[in-house]
């Protein structure tokens, strides 16, 4: 990072070379399109190269601070794009590659069994953190929006989120236990 603040372009490529990939993960999560992800791939390292007289050692790693800046990032485009119905006009063509499985049978039954165990999971969390977690990893929506959707607060639904996934990792965890 010192050497980036130097204007050092070369830092800045292998900067984007170490963390490309995990800055375009954020972006495909957050914003649930391939192409959306990869600009925002290239919007974050110009904002870091531009910005990165704001990072300050002191207070975490290069790695965080990219994370945070790519987050900050992919949530706000996911705002702009939801603010011009941008995910509306998506329709399921959008998707074929995605919905269409490879033809590898071991393949299909780790999903089939997998799929299994994950409903089972979510079937022995409350109300409160299944809809938590339905709506953050099914619908794409933040701690936020999901505290204003079900009318809680911040900290409830962070609390629900949380111990949602706890009791997922722990039944999911004695399921593989079992199975092995």
């Amino acid at each position: 990072m010192v050497r980036i603040q130097a204007g050092d372009h070369a830092a800045l490529a292998a900067l984007l070379d170490r963390y490309g990939r995990l800055v375009l993960g954020i972006g495909s999560r957050v914003l649930r399109d391939s192409g959306e992800a990869q600009e925002l791939v290239q919007d974050v390292f110009l904002r870091v190269y531009k910005k990165s007289q704001l990072f300050d050692p002191q207070k975490g790693s290069p790695r965080s601070w990219l994370i945070q800046v790519a987050s900050n990032a992919a949530f706000n485009r996911r705002e702009y794009l939801n603010l011009r119905r941008f995910y509306d006009a998506r329709n399921l063509d959008d998707f074929v590659d995605v919905i269409q499985a490879p033809g590898d049978v071991e393949y299909i039954a780790q999903l089939r069994q997998s799929g299994t165990t994950l409903r089972a999971a979510f079937q022995q969390l409350n109300e409160k953190q299944r809809l938590t977690l339905e709506l953050y990893f099914f619908e794409g929506c933040t701690i936020r929006e999901i505290s204003q959707r079900l009318n809680e607060s911040l900290d409830n639904t962070r609390h629900h989120y949380y111990r949602g996934l706890e009791r997922l990792r722990t039944v999911v965890r004695n399921q593989s236990a079992k199975d092995a």
